[in-house]
């Protein structure tokens, strides 16, 4: 099971298409903090702690069981499977 790494934040994330347009990471050729960060240096802070950009790190302090059951508790999907069963649980 891998995650999908070229996936981009606003998929990961769940945005609706009218927050993601207006979202300036959106359909951005960089990864979504380093939009952020050339917008403000200080966005960062928040980036390092996101969903997306611990998914995406190589060096993660997670395993990817670890972020997968993140994800999934979140309700994001990231595995191909038609649903995810923690959330369906969580959600009855």
């Amino acid at each position: 099971m891998s995650l999908r790494s070229d996936w981009p934040c606003w998929e990961i994330m769940k945005c609706e298409p009218e927050q993601a347009e207006k979202c300036p990471a959106y359909r951005a050729s960089q990864p979504c903090w380093e939009v952020m960060n050339e917008l403000n240096a200080f966005s960062f802070n928040i980036c390092k702690e996101c969903l997306v950009y611990i998914t995406k790190q190589q060096d993660s302090i997670f395993s990817k069981e670890e972020i997968l059951s993140i994800l999934c508790q979140k309700g994001i999907d990231v595995t191909g499977r038609a649903a995810c069963p923690g959330f369906r649980m969580a959600a009855e």
